[in-house]
């Protein structure tokens, strides 16, 4: 019996004894990207919005043109140089010129449109405000013309009453010459 005992207990032994587990490979590590960074474009475009109501126009176009010099080729970078082009092009805006609006607009859509509705919108108001220069050139040329012939007038007017002045006078000279001679007779 105690061989059949010792036979038992090698095999509950080897029944008990662990059993190799398979090696496996750890899992494999995944990068996630990097979240985007914090875009600064809400905080500045708010800030230039009420620069622009408050009438500080030089303050507005500062901010615009540090922001598109800190992220050219961007999204944010191409927003800041439209709405300079925007604010160049306000006519409350004291400080722009017919030139300076239209080439902050063409050097915008030079430029691969990385917002491509905000590309549409810039030759809306390119087309807008081409049609605005061309309309305030006839006004000019019209004023001008109007001045002018009003001007003309004027000179007249005075040539016209400074003669009647002086056919008045004469007459007058006459009358008295004629009052103040006898009677024939």
């Amino acid at each position: 019996m105690s061989r059949v005992l010792t036979a038992a207990l090698l095999l509950a032994a080897i029944g008990c004894r662990a059993k190799p587990q398979p090696v496996v490979a750890p899992a494999p590590v995944i990068a996630l990207p990097a979240p985007p960074p914090v875009s600064m474009w809400p905080t500045t475009l708010a800030d230039i919005l009420r620069d622009a109501e408050a009438g500080q126009y030089d303050a507005a176009d500062r901010r615009l043109t540090q922001h598109a010099l800190d992220n050219p080729g961007t999204a944010d970078g191409a927003e800041s140089d439209f709405w300079r082009a925007m604010l160049k092009a306000d006519p409350a805006n004291p400080v722009r010129t017919v030139r300076e609006r239209m080439a902050l607009l063409d050097a915008y859509l030079a430029a691969t449109p990385v917002v491509p509705a905000r590309h549409l919108e810039a030759s809306i108001m390119r087309r807008l405000l081409d049609m605005v220069d061309s309309t305030g050139a006839v006004l000019t040329t019209v004023r001008a013309s109007a001045e002018t012939r009003q001007r003309t007038r004027d000179e007249e007017i005075k040539r016209l009453t400074d003669e009647l002045d002086r056919t008045t006078a004469e007459l007058e000279r006459i009358r008295k010459r004629l009052t103040n001679r006898p009677p024939p007779g």
